[in-house]
This record gives structure tokens, C-alpha cells and sequence, in this order.
């Protein structure tokens, strides 16, 4: 995200940036996700842990760091992908950091909302909502998670 070193052309920091977003529980970045992206096939489904982990990291891989209608208009020829016009790479790291600081900024003003009473909660057990980030992660705040994929 930074401008000499933008994300769509440097695979490293594009990974760092999925680990980060890894880092959030998978309902919240669910959640976060069906704000940023829209689309019903972020709905709940009831899937196994593991599978919800690896649903997810598919979804940020191939949705959250592309952008289709950014990348027709930058196309030299549409038959051929891969091959874009000045300002493509400059124009969707744009694009992903808008969805990122979106993602980051409702997911924590979410959170810090969600001190509901019990039958409001979000997981209706007691009442609150889950944590927002692993238990497990590195990360355990929405300032570690912007400076960790910067």
C-alpha cells in the first residue's frame, strides 16, 4: 500500500495483507467482508472451522485484491489478461486500500457497538459478540492491523 511498492505487483506484501486479514475472527471478517464485497455468497452457511478459514482466504485472494471493472478499462486488449494500460496498478491499489480501511474501520466501530443486551447479541450466548480478531492471531487491534499490512 505503500507508493513505491504497490500491492498488485508485489506478492510479498499482498501475502502479508491476507495473513493480517486472516487475523480476524471468521464471523467479523466475514461480516466485514459482505460490506466491502456485497454478494449473498458471504452469507452464513453453517460451515466447519476449517472450511470457513479456507472459504474466506479463497474470497480475499480472488475477490478483495481485484477488481474486474478497473481492469477492463485499464486492458490493452480484453481477449488477453495481464497486459494494462499506465495507471492500472496505481488505480486498483487504490481500490484495495479503500476496501481495507473500510473493512478495518467498520469492523471496529462494529465491535465497539455490539455491547448489546443478551437477546440482541451477535452469537446470543451472553449476550456480546465474539472477539474480533483469533484468540491465536498476533494481531489484537484494528491500529495493529493497519500498521501490520502497511
Amino acid at each position: 500500500m505503500k507508493a513505491h511498492c504497490p500491492i498488485v505487483t508485489d506478492l510479498a506484501l499482498k501475502e502479508k495483507s491476507t495473513r493480517v486479514l486472516m487475523c480476524y475472527n471468521a464471523t467479523w471478517l466475514r461480516i466485514g467482508l459482505h460490506i466491502v464485497l456485497g454478494g449473498d455468497s458471504l452469507r452464513n452457511e453453517g460451515r466447519e472451522s476449517d472450511q470457513e478459514d479456507i472459504f474466506l482466504k479463497l474470497i480475499v485472494e480472488n475477490q478483495f485484491f481485484t477488481h474486474t471493472v478497473i481492469a477492463k478499462s485499464y486492458a490493452y486488449n480484453k481477449l488477453v489478461d495481464g497486459l494494462y494500460k499506465p495507471g492500472f496498478f496505481e488505480a486498483l491499489g487504490s481500490i484495495i486500500l479503500k476496501r481495507f480501511l473500510l473493512l478495518v474501520i467498520s469492523l471496529d466501530r462494529a465491535k465497539c457497538e455490539s455491547a448489546l443486551p443478551l437477546k440482541c447479541g451477535i452469537d446470543g450466548k451472553d449476550g456480546g459478540s465474539p472477539l474480533l480478531f483469533s484468540p491465536h492471531s498476533h494481531i489484537k487491534s484494528s491500529r495493529q492491523a493497519v500498521q501490520g499490512s502497511c
